[in-house]
């Protein structure tokens, strides 16, 4: 049997991808012969939906001569691939250096009685907390290390508590502090990061059982700029199976709202430890709803910014063409704090760009129109009326359906590219849910990839949200811990029963 697989074809007035190799077959020249009669039989033109092509515009010799153009590593880290989304905003030349956004300001913070309490409070506030020494951010770091270990187990979407890498940082902060330099707003702020992001001495396991013991000896650029702003990093945090739904190595995550619920993915970790106080804040990614799906299951803010607004140097890839990193958090406002700090350009991704934003802390929504289906959450949308938001109602002319299946082609052939010699060499047949990336990537074929993004939706959108949390507090609720997590101090704690892991259709 004979499929396409990962090979990437440029051409002088677009791209398109043209994957092709024998099925768990050897890729030397000697066995091209046959392949290549069977492959010009009439009824594999059909297959491929190709019955224009005759034998000799199909050109299968070039095909197979630059196979090994591929990338013969796994994740995408290595020789990416020369087709890239480049959308026009790309080559606006920026006038000005990129300028923070200024942030509010917070006054009269007093430090809760519970550690509980602290674990649920804003960027902002803990930052209060530090700079006005009501607590370290060594105590902090511990705070959160403690819930990280309590929780992580039962929540299954923690990867590994990055413990002593914390309390270095911690004490490090708090050593810059007391000399007076402060780094901003998240300078000494725990934080979790998705485990497709490298970090120097810790595994990278990409939620698979395949690279479950992976190091890899690379620092990725989104760490890079957190790590200047200061950021304390305490865990690397569940990402679903080479960053597919929710389903890892270690089991699947669930939903801290409700424990029989799963988080949906493939952010799968930073969502629930985010929502149930485990962290204040986490990086995730997304490249077609891996982080707005979880978010939304798991009661939290997530941001996925504009394509090439945040590096992904470093991060294992799915698409480069669709992939996104972007903050979880508990709010909006807290969701630009993070963005202001690790967006702009890396030389080292083509795609990354330093994009403009208006202060999404200044945005007058007044003067706003935004759209809403008649399926939208209508209590979001009276809220923004009342706020002056001019809120009109429409229906979409397409389906869903048809925009969701050119995404999932232009994914499955770009994420073959990536993991190629992962699936040749029969790795796929032990992955955690055979109905997903060993399925998909077997379906691979010619797709053509387009993407349109805008930047200047990221701070309307924020403040937007800033606009409707300002009167309601459901992202200030908290979850009922208590109720699915062992008291630490009880020196016998009951086991906790957790229904089995269900696949979905």
């Amino acid at each position: 049997m004979y499929v396409f697989l990962g090979y990437n074809v440029p051409h002088r007035t677009g791209s398109f991808y043209i994957h092709y190799v024998q099925d768990r077959g050897n890729l030397d020249p000697g066995n091209h012969g046959q392949c290549l009669k069977k492959m010009k039989s009439r009824c594999e033109f059909e297959l491929l939906d190709a019955t224009f092509l005759n034998e000799s515009k199909a050109l299968f010799e070039e095909y197979l001569a630059n196979r090994k153009l591929v990338a013969s590593d796994n994740g995408g880290l290595q020789n990416p691939s020369v087709l890239i989304f480049n959308s026009g905003w790309s080559n606006e030349k920026r006038q000005h250096a990129v300028e923070t956004f200024k942030y509010p300001s917070v006054l009269s913070v007093t430090r809760p009685d519970r550690d509980d309490d602290i674990a649920f409070m804003s960027i902002l506030d803990l930052a209060e907390l530090i700079h006005s020494k009501q607590i370290t951010s060594e105590e902090l770091t511990g705070i959160f290390l403690k819930r990280l270990k309590r929780y992580g187990s039962i929540l299954e979407s923690v990867v590994t508590v990055t413990e002593e890498l914390a309390y270095n940082q911690a004490k490090k902060t708090d050593g810059q502090l007391s000399q007076g330099v402060d780094l901003g707003p998240l300078h000494g702020i725990p934080c979790g990061l998705k485990d497709i992001i490298a970090v120097p001495h810790y595994k990278a396991t990409w939620g698979s059982v395949s690279f479950k013991d992976q190091v890899l000896d690379i620092e990725a650029w989104v760490y890079k700029r957190l790590k200047a702003a200061g950021v304390v990093l305490v865990a690397k945090l569940v990402t679903g199976s080479l960053a597919y739904d929710d389903i890892w190595f270690g089991g699947r995550t669930r939903n801290p709202w409700n424990i029989e619920e799963y988080s949906t993915g493939s952010s799968a970790g930073p969502a629930p430890c985010t929502s149930a106080g485990l962290v204040p804040f986490a990086i995730g990614s997304e490249t077609a709803g891996s982080m707005t799906y979880p978010a939304a299951r798991c009661g939290v803010t997530a941001l996925r910014p504009t394509f090439g607004t945040v590096d992904r140097t470093g991060v294992m890839s799915i698409s480069e063409s669709l992939d996104k990193l972007g903050p979880f958090c508990r709010s909006a406002a807290d969701c630009a704090i993070v963005l202001d700090a690790i967006r702009g350009k890396d030389p080292d991704d083509l795609s990354s760009r330093d994009i403009g934003f208006d202060d999404p802390f200044t945005v007058d929504i007044s003067k706003l129109t935004v759209g809403y289906l008649k399926d939208a959450e209508m209590e979001v949308v009276h809220v923004l009326q009342s706020k002056g938001v001019n809120m009109v109602p429409f229906e979409l002319n397409y389906t869903v359906d048809s925009v969701q299946g050119i995404l999932n082609f232009t994914m499955d052939v770009d994420m073959l590219a990536h993991f190629d010699e992962w699936q040749r060499s029969g790795q796929d047949d032990q992955y955690e849910a055979q109905d997903q990336w060993p399925t998909e990537l077997r379906r691979a074929r010619v797709i053509p990839a387009a993407q349109r993004a805008r930047g200047k939706l990221i701070q309307e959108a924020l403040a937007l949200a800033m606009a409707y949390q300002s009167v309601t507090d459901h992202h200030k609720q908290q979850p009922p811990m208590d109720d699915i997590g062992p008291n630490p101090n009880d020196a016998n704690p009951p086991k906790v029963v957790i229904p089995p892991r269900l696949l979905r259709g």
